[in-house]
């Protein structure tokens, strides 16, 4: 991603790394989580942990049409990396929206658990942008979130590319 136009302030990416996360899981989440799969949904009204800006008055309709042009997909929690055969975890709060064959009573607090995991600090950059800069990430392996901190009419324009990758394992 490159820095076209940054925010006077705010504005920063925030990365997380869920190989460094899951290596440091205790033996009984892994243990929880081993073989399972998780359910993910790119519509924010399906997902009780996202909520959706007031400001942005077409938002219900966007998502709506999400919902309707995407089907939810299942992908393992533990994933492993296809060149260094580490293993990562593979959820994170934006689409993670359920576990495959695990009742939401059981599977929402294991999901609240992960997700407060993996933002531990000692897993987390914080990448604060100036004009210009060029950043790279492997999405297998890292999550990552922009953190906000200004306001209309100051904007953030970024531009974004992403290479073709291959199926979680």
């Amino acid at each position: 991603m490159q820095a076209a136009r940054l925010p006077r302030e705010g504005g920063d990416t925030a990365f997380a790394c869920m190989t460094r996360a899951y290596a440091a899981l205790p033996a009984d989440i892994k243990a929880r989580i081993e073989g399972r799969r998780a359910i993910h949904n790119p519509s924010k009204l399906v997902n009780p942990r996202v909520e959706i800006s007031p400001l942005r008055k077409d938002a219900a309709a966007f998502y709506a049409g999400q919902s309707a042009r995407f089907a939810e997909v299942s992908h393992p929690i533990v994933r492993t990396h296809p060149a260094t055969g580490e293993k990562s975890l593979y959820v994170q709060p934006r689409f993670t929206v359920g576990i495959e064959g695990m009742e939401d009573e059981e599977a929402q607090p294991l999901l609240d658990i992960l997700f407060d995991h993996q933002i531990r600090p000692e897993f987390v950059y914080l990448n604060k942008w100036r004009d210009g800069d060029l950043l790279m990430w492997d999405n297998r392996c890292v999550i990552h979130y922009a953190t906000g901190g200004y306001a209309w009419p100051d904007i953030r324009t970024m531009h974004r590319t992403t290479v073709l990758g291959d199926r979680p394992y």
